[in-house]
């Protein structure tokens, strides 16, 4: 059996929660990462600028759209809406809106894009990877019922602590996100320039498609299918997109 561990330590009326103790950790190395990466490249403090600016779209993004998706809990417990220690934060929210607001830094500072987002596309896939670490800790995106037995489950409980053999979906979301972030540090200096984050987000939509056919956690449907599938799928498709845009651009002549 194995157990969660949603509360690492207790300090008074304070309590070290594990979700937020792993994503920050996670933050933290990405940001790192990036940074050690881009010495020499602009300063460290220019990277960290827009690194912080990208996270504070992504915390509100993310926080915003686990409000909406859990608004019938937040409606009479409007009080902890902006309890972020406590974890709880969606994915599609927190890197749709970190993208939009990295983006909208770099518009408004008059920045090419592109140099960025090849420097921070490991980066994403390893605070990806914490990310799941951080379910896996809360027990959150827990797996559907699976055979006793099967190589890929365990007996886990759900968001109600009741105990089954269910897919292992944190781990196979953890692993799949470092086998990318590997992948992605090791062979970005074979890509052509801009390749990488669409590169990244790709392989991580792609990923989570099949880690999440096999999540038994609630979620929203549309047309009878998981609202994350689709959503992901829809970023696999964007990501393909840009990439081709990304691959013309890089053919034109120069003016």
């Amino acid at each position: 059996m194995m157990v969660m561990y949603p509360i690492l330590a207790r300090y008074g009326p304070f309590f070290l929660y594990s979700y937020t103790a792993a994503l920050a950790v996670g933050i933290a190395a990405g940001i790192g990462l990036a940074c050690w990466r881009g010495r020499g490249r602009g300063g460290t403090l220019s990277w960290l600028d827009e690194a912080l600016v990208g996270l504070t779209a992504a915390l509100v993004g993310g926080r915003a759209g686990f409000v909406w998706l859990e608004w019938a809990y937040f409606a009479e417990r409007p009080s902890q809406i902006l309890q972020f220690p406590q974890g709880g934060l969606n994915y599609h929210g927190a890197l749709l809106a970190g993208l939009l607001g990295w983006w909208g830094w770099h518009v408004w500072r008059k920045r090419p894009f592109t140099p960025a987002a090849d420097l921070f596309a490991p980066s994403i896939a390893l605070v990806s990877a914490f990310g799941w670490l951080a379910c896996w800790l809360e027990g959150c995106g827990y797996g559907r019922v699976a055979l006793p037995g099967h190589w890929l489950a365990a007996d886990l409980p759900d968001a109600f602590g009741i105990y089954h053999w269910r897919y292992q979906t944190q781990l196979l979301g953890l692993g799949l996100s470092l086998l990318v972030f590997l992948w992605a540090l090791r062979q970005q200096r074979h890509w052509p320039p801009g390749r990488a984050l669409w590169i990244v987000l790709f392989s991580l939509s792609l990923g989570r498609v099949g880690v999440n056919l096999l999540r038994g956690d609630p979620s929203p449907l549309i047309s009878d299918i998981r609202a994350d599938i689709v959503l992901d799928a829809a970023l696999a498709i964007l990501s393909l997109i840009l990439l081709k845009y990304q691959a013309r651009a890089g053919k034109r002549p120069p003016d």
